[in-house]
């Protein structure tokens, strides 16, 4: 294995000059972009800063070092320069995916909920998979909604469980007379009560500790709402009861979408 790249040192922060011409915030309202920039600022160059320190320490052994590794410490450590790319690719597109607003809507349809979701876990990294338990039924009634997007959803909720938990984690699904829905569930550090709503906002994290023992750039479940509101669905947190959290994401049943649109063109 080819040595590991000492830490890098901390990244200088900088503060742009006011404008001269600009006049000073006197509002909440008018604080709340400069607030929103500057944790966009703190959140990027802090998530950025890991994956391209490794990229670089690693790269730089291998330069530095070529002669002396074995092919097989040369290999590994070009599958951690790469595996640190994708990461740094996926962080990149969350980044552009929470400031940024698609224009128009999902193109929404019936889709075979059970059938998507068990694409959606095949399409995880090796490591989550081997913790992924999945207890779905063998049919449901179809959703109703943007069936591409919710790879996205269930990638972020099990990546999310599988930050705070060392145990298993649980994807189940099931149905109501309205909605289909499916949760994840970890046996993890749990949430409190007063965070289930405070999770889903941008950049937000429990405590300041939180960024260095569990690593993120808070957006993860920020993402998933927005996808979800987007396709009339919604996602909840709540504590499990013997420890973890479970994450519950529902959407619309087709039937019920579609029934209540043939109702409404016959009263028209």
């Amino acid at each position: 294995m080819p040595p590991t790249p000492r830490d890098a040192p901390p990244t200088p922060r900088y503060a742009s000059p006011p404008r001269r011409d600009a006049p000073p915030p006197t509002s909440d309202e008018d604080l709340a972009p400069l607030v929103d920039r500057d944790l966009f600022i703190a959140v990027t160059s802090h998530e950025l800063r890991t994956p391209v320190t490794v990229i670089k320490g690693f790269a730089d052994t291998l330069v530095e070092h070529w002669d002396a590794l074995e092919p097989a410490g040369r290999r590994s450590a070009v599958e951690v320069i790469g595996q640190r790319a994708g990461e740094l690719a996926r962080l990149v597109d969350r980044l552009l995916a929470a400031t940024t607003e698609p224009p128009g809507s999902p193109v929404q349809a019936p889709f075979d909920l059970v059938s998507a979701l068990r694409e959606a876990a095949g399409g995880q990294t090796d490591q989550l998979r081997e913790r992924l338990r999945m207890a779905l039924p063998p049919s449901l009634p179809k959703a109703y909604g943007h069936r591409s997007s919710l790879a996205s959803v269930v990638t972020e909720l099990v990546t999310n469980a599988n930050k705070y938990s060392t145990g298993m984690v649980e994807l189940r699904a099931a149905a109501d007379e309205r909605e289909v829905l499916f949760q994840v569930t970890d046996r993890g550090i749990g949430i409190a009560p007063e965070h289930v709503d405070r999770a889903f906002v941008r950049y937000w994290q429990a405590d300041p500790g939180d960024r260095r023992e569990h690593p993120g750039a808070g957006l993860g479940l920020y993402l998933v709402r927005r996808i979800l509101e987007r396709q009339n669905g919604r996602v909840c947190l709540r504590p499990r009861k013997n420890g973890g959290t479970v994450a519950e994401v529902r959407l619309p049943r087709a039937d019920v979408v579609v029934g209540a649109g043939q109702q409404a063109a016959e009263e028209g």
